[in-house]
Order: structure tokens, then C-alpha cells, then sequence
């Protein structure tokens, strides 16, 4: 099962080192092998484009960042207009 991998992943499969490989214990072939799996998992399973976004819950957070043991649903919003921004605030 061999597929072309995208430049960046291509990359890491060159790039990386044996020293790098052998403290993972893999080899160049595997960590190519275990990168053509996750890329065919997330090509099957990621949302495309155009399609309705999945549901989810997330839990919301006061004013000053902190948390409140409420959780929304994406879906409590539907016919409203939202912004989804998605970051690390820590």
C-alpha cells in the first residue's frame, strides 16, 4: 500500500535520522508505512469541504478564561451565524 505522500510528510520519511529511527524503533519503511495510514485515515474521516460541519461539545469558559462545567454543542447554534476559532490559549 503505497500512495504519495504530501511534500511535508515526504520530508520527515527523507529527512529524518537513523539515530532519530532508532530511538522510535522504526524504520525509514514503517514510519513511511505508519504516515500513508494516518494520511489515508484523516482523507477518509476529515470534513470536506462544502459539507455541514460535525456536531460537538465544548465547554465554555468565563470572561477571564476560566472554566464553568457548561458545556454548548455546535449543533444549539444552528441557524445562527457563529465563529469558530480554534487555538491554544495556555
Amino acid at each position: 500500500m503505497s500512495i504519495e505522500l504530501p511534500e511535508k510528510f515526504e520530508r520527515i520519511v527523507q529527512d529524518s535520522t537513523v539515530e532519530w529511527l532508532e530511538k522510535r524503533g522504526m524504520t525509514r519503511d514503517e514510519l513511511r508505512s505508519f504516515i500513508e495510514k494516518r494520511v489515508i485515515r484523516d482523507n477518509e474521516l476529515s470534513p470536506k469541504v462544502g459539507a455541514n460541519a460535525p456536531d460537538f461539545e465544548v465547554e465554555c469558559l468565563d470572561k477571564q478564561g476560566k472554566r464553568t462545567s457548561k458545556d454548548v454543542s455546535l449543533s444549539s447554534y444552528f441557524g445562527k451565524p457563529i465563529a469558530l476559532i480554534f487555538g491554544s490559549y495556555t
